[in-house]
């Protein structure tokens, strides 16, 4: 329900930060569920779940994996704004009132439009 650039951003920082611990000689243990991947004195080894294949290989498992069940002409007639309401980072991070947000961006476009009339008729020049 975010942004792609924020996303993007958060999981760049993240590998940034493998980078760092790396390159500082730390040992990573990152626990995804499936798999844990460790990064021991620089060596890389993954461990995956023993029963990953089974689950991977069932007739279910393509069922759990669909996010959108319903059709796309469902999807089409829903909302953003609803969606993002109904969900969970919806109802911690609320979304700014448009109509407020537009008047601070008018008032502050007023106010630098008015300081630079002020700079320049504040100059004196000879004739």
């Amino acid at each position: 329900m975010l942004g792609k650039d924020v996303v993007q951003d958060a999981l760049n920082t993240i590998f940034l930060a493998i980078q760092d611990l790396i390159k500082y000689d730390k040992n990573i243990d990152l626990a995804f569920g499936f798999c844990n991947v460790r990064i021991m004195n620089r060596g890389l080894k993954v461990a995956f779940h023993e029963n990953l294949s089974k689950t991977v290989g069932s007739a279910q498992f393509e069922d759990q994996m669909v996010r959108q069940k319903s059709p796309v002409s469902t999807l089409w007639k829903t909302s953003y704004g609803d969606t993002w309401a109904k969900s969970t980072l919806g109802s911690l991070v609320k979304k700014p009132n448009m109509q407020v947000t537009q008047t601070l961006n008018e008032k502050t476009e007023a106010l630098r439009i008015m300081s630079l009339d002020l700079s320049s008729s504040g100059r004196f020049f000879k004739a």
